[in-house]
């Protein structure tokens, strides 16, 4: 069965449906509004209000919320937690992420990132140090310190990606 419809067309295929655009509707250098760029959805609105950038994954790993050091509530046991600290009130903010599935990504930016708790999936956390970047294994479940830094001074690590690696143990 063909259905066409503005200016693409839907084709039925075995319970499938595919749609394909019309290449004389869009320039040459834009892609077809049906394709997929792997943003995180609702990114500007968490920037603005949890102050965390995300930007692409696949779906498998996404923001839940965010808790301050002062409410002494952490994410719930099951979900990535990520430990950023701050230099003023309330001093650290925990960000929770929900996972679905085994193998999943998210690329984002973290500062001060100084510790990460698996949450019910193998995970890899992957930060930028300042003497480059590096890999941490995290087991469901358990924290990793995150190259915390040195004395006073607010911990130097960027977490940019959090990765679900395998089957929960």
């Amino acid at each position: 069965m063909k259905v066409i419809a503005g200016v693409g067309a839907a084709v039925v295929l075995t319970g499938a449906v595919v749609f394909a655009a019309n290449s004389g509707s869009f320039a040459a250098d834009t892609p077809p509004p049906l394709e997929e760029d792997f943003s995180h959805p609702g990114a500007e609105s968490i920037l603005l209000e949890h102050g965390l950038k995300v930007f692409k994954g696949d779906g498998h790993i996404w923001f839940d919320t965010s808790r301050s050091f002062e409410t002494g509530v952490q994410c719930p046991t099951g979900q990535i937690q990520v430990e950023k600290l701050l230099d003023a009130p309330p001093y650290g903010v925990w960000y929770c992420f929900k996972t679905k599935g085994t193998s999943g990504y998210l690329t984002l930016e973290i500062p001060s990132t100084f510790g990460v708790r698996g949450g019910s999936t193998p995970l890899q956390a992957t930060a930028n140090l300042p003497d480059g970047p590096k890999t941490y294994q995290i087991d469901p479940n358990r924290p990793v310190a995150i190259d915390p830094g040195e004395g006073g001074d607010l911990p130097e690590a960027i977490l940019v990606e959090l990765r679900l690696t395998g089957s929960a143990s």
